[in-house]
């Protein structure tokens, strides 16, 4: 399914705070197929269920896949939502069938960060683009003489 391009200049208008979570896998032995490719089919019902469930404070995700693994960029309404989340059941079995299977053999790296980020404290450009990232968050819009410039964007 190709996505629309929105040709010319927009930005993303995000005016409320939210949290930017980064979370990955790194598959450090390519051959252990049984250790990297139980945790890489977890994500799925996960983001399923998020998507599903607007109440738990999840926006949206982003996938970017690389030589070694895959990388999630999530958009989440609080840092509260993302540790209720975390300590839910779903979550809760990953990680316990994470430890029980993996844990220290480095077959399998995971990680994530995570970002609080306030008000106003956000730009974006996205030039001859499909919605991504926090456009697909907050409002889309085209570049205005208001929003020209990143400065023009951070400092609204």
């Amino acid at each position: 399914m190709s996505k629309k391009i929105y040709n010319g200049r927009f930005i993303a208008n995000s005016e409320e705070s939210f949290v930017l979570f980064i979370i990955g896998m790194r598959i450090n032995n390519l051959f252990s197929f049984t250790k990297w490719i139980p945790i890489f089919k977890a994500m799925g019902p996960m983001i399923k269920e998020l998507y599903q469930s607007p109440e738990l404070g999840f926006y949206h995700t982003e996938y970017l896949l690389s030589w070694r693994g895959i990388t999630l960029i999530q958009y989440w309404r609080s840092f509260e939502d993302l540790e209720a989340y975390a300590r839910g059941e779903t979550h809760s079995t990953a990680w316990r069938n994470f430890n029980n299977k993996i844990k220290n053999d480095g077959s399998v790296g995971i990680y994530h960060e995570t970002y609080k980020v306030q008000k106003n404290a956000s730009e974006a450009i996205y030039n001859n683009m499909p919605k991504f990232g926090l456009a697909n968050v907050f409002t889309h819009m085209p570049v205005s003489s208001t929003t020209d410039t990143a400065r023009d964007r951070i400092e609204k």
